[in-house]
């Protein structure tokens, strides 16, 4: 195994509470190859059948759905060390409910599930962490159903209010673009631009650039 592989593998959290020895003994006992993936390549389109345990060795994939009028939901953005579609490998309906694709040259590692199965059987560590996993999928999924319910002031401002206490200041940097921001609430540019700007009119915040001061208590 090389090392860039090794780093990859260590940053996953299916990996976490591992040393770099027991990774590659565990790596040794199963079948796995390794697939370089282009810029703005599909990964994986929603439908198709999840075959394989496939973690980020490098670069970053973005998963989305595509709503009837044509609208993007932004729905993750996958970095070094995310096992892609963990809840799906094992299910009964294993159909990838996004697409996925790679916003940068990205390097995956590819397992089979029979394998990932047998490594968490041989480390009650993996399977712990698979269920870690698993959990903060469901709490994810259920704040995405909670914001494709608001108003587009509701979900902006909420977000700002949790950016604030991730970064514990109320000087926030976004961690996306304006538009990868929009795809995330599921609405058109425009309309959080809008919302940004009223929020401005009303003194609530300072925008500059990528950074967003919060000057007040948010209303929602």
């Amino acid at each position: 195994m090389d090392i860039d592989t090794l780093q990859g593998l260590k940053q996953s959290p299916l990996f976490r509470n591992l040393e770099e020895s027991e990774i590659i003994a565990l790596m040794h006992t199963v079948r796995y190859r390794i697939i370089r993936c282009r810029k703005g390549q599909i990964w994986v389109s929603a439908g198709s059948v999840c075959q394989y345990a496939d973690i980020i060795i490098s670069g970053e994939m973005v998963a989305y759905v595509t709503g009837p009028s044509g609208n993007v939901i932004r729905m993750a953005a996958h970095q070094p060390g995310k096992l892609l579609a963990p809840a799906f490998l094992f299910a009964t309906d294993n159909h990838f409910p996004v697409t996925v694709e790679a916003t940068t040259e990205t390097t995956v590692l590819r397992l089979s599930p029979a394998d990932l199965d047998k490594m968490m059987h041989d480390d009650q560590r993996l399977m712990q962490n698979y269920i870690q996993l698993l959990s903060n999928i469901i709490s994810l999924l259920t704040k995405k159903v909670r914001m494709l319910s608001m108003s587009v002031r509701e979900k902006v401002c909420l977000f700002l209010m949790e950016q604030s206490r991730l970064q514990q200041t109320n000087n926030i940097l976004l961690p996306m673009s304006r538009q990868e921001l929009a795809d995330h609430f599921g609405i058109q540019k425009y309309s959080l631009l809008r919302c940004l700007n009223e929020l401005k009119q009303e003194g609530s915040i300072r925008v500059e650039g990528r950074h967003i001061l919060l000057l007040s208590q948010l209303m929602v």
